[in-house]
């Protein structure tokens, strides 16, 4: 106890010298900062290699079935360039002709060169009610009715219409064929019966636009119109064929006929049995009433005295040989004359002129 109560006296000593440097020993790794705050982009990288190629899609469903008439139409086109100029405009006919032809056959008739067909039907020629008469001309095509009736008419009053037993119709009929009579046509027929036997002896028909116009030349005698037709050549006309000078035809008294400028007039076959009657549904191709009429040969009458019963001879049409004669000797030839476009075009113009 006394040696720890002494007191001592110390006194410090000088500095000593500089220690060797210490050891640096790495501590434990730090908790794991917070994330920071997000960066700029950073420049665009070089562009990939290709891809390869994927798998085959699955067929699809069926498109909608869309043609030329149901497609939808698409965007309008750009208007295309300037063609270039046309040709020369030729002649055009403005009004054309319309005519009809018949064949005095049960088959019908072509038209002529250039000329197009509109229809084709039955040769109609007068209807008689009453003894009062109306008609179409053969050269028109109101003669050529599409279908065949018996029974065409109605006569109509202020307050009613009725079907008329005082209505006959009459219709050209087939011609006669040279191994046939006036027996071989049928007798009285029932068109409700036996329709096809009474349209095998009916005249057809074609009604044809044409842009030339047609013209008959009767010679008024035995032979053809030969020099008529060569003066007509000259103006431009020339012959489509050649016929026989038809009239007019009658039925019960009454009848009806073709203006004899017209082509109707001249019938390319000659037929003593020239139409065929309906009445109700009657038919007949035979009668005492019936009568054609014919421009006759007037040269052998010269110098003959005009009150000889020479004026009313007979000639017998009965087999094909007596018709050969009488064709031969008396009967008026014709010309159907057309008007060539060459001619036409000369004058300037190309359409119907009436006094072309």
């Amino acid at each position: 106890k006394q040696w720890y109560q002494r007191r001592v006296a110390i006194t410090a000593g000088s500095a000593g010298m500089n220690g060797s440097p210490g050891r640096s020993i790495p501590g434990p790794p730090g908790p794991m900062g917070g994330p920071g705050a997000q960066g700029s982009a950073g420049p665009r990288g070089p562009a990939g290699a290709p891809g390869i190629g994927g798998l085959k899609g699955v067929q699809g469903p069926a498109g909608a079935n869309l043609g030329i008439e149901n497609c939808p139409g698409g965007a309008k086109g750009e208007p295309g360039k300037s063609g270039l100029p046309g040709k020369a405009a030729e002649n055009i006919q403005l009004n054309p002709y319309i005519v009809a032809f018949h064949s005095q056959k049960n088959v019908a008739p072509k038209c002529l060169e250039g000329m197009t067909e509109l229809w084709t039907g039955y040769s109609f020629m007068f209807v008689d009610v009453s003894k009062n008469v109306a008609g179409q001309s053969l050269s028109a095509p109101g003669s050529c009715w599409r279908e065949f009736y018996v029974n065409n008419m109605m006569e109509c009053r202020q307050t009613f219409c009725t079907n008329t037993k005082a209505e006959y119709s009459f219709w050209l009929s087939t011609a006669i064929e040279d191994s046939m009579t006036h027996d071989s046509y049928p007798q009285s027929t029932s068109y409700a019966e036996d329709p096809e036997l009474v349209k095998r002896f009916i005249s057809r028909c074609a009604v044809c636009v044409s842009d030339y116009k047609l013209m008959a030349v009767h010679s008024y005698t035995k032979d053809l119109p030969t020099t008529e037709a060569a003066s007509l050549s000259q103006s431009g006309w020339e012959i489509a064929y050649s016929g026989y000078s038809f009239s007019f035809q009658t039925g019960a008294g009454r009848g009806f006929g073709s203006a004899f400028q017209g082509h109707g007039s001249c019938l390319k076959l000659f037929s003593p049995i020239n139409i065929a009657q309906t009445n109700g549904q009657d038919v007949r191709w035979v009668s005492t009433n019936f009568k054609s009429y014919w421009i006759m040969d007037y040269s052998h009458l010269d110098g003959m005295n005009p009150y000889e019963a020479a004026y009313d001879e007979d000639w017998s049409v009965v087999t094909k040989q007596d018709r050969d004669a009488f064709i031969a000797k008396r009967l008026g030839k014709c010309y159907v004359m057309k008007k060539t476009k060459k001619a036409i075009a000369l004058r300037g113009f190309y359409y119907a002129d009436p006094d072309a």
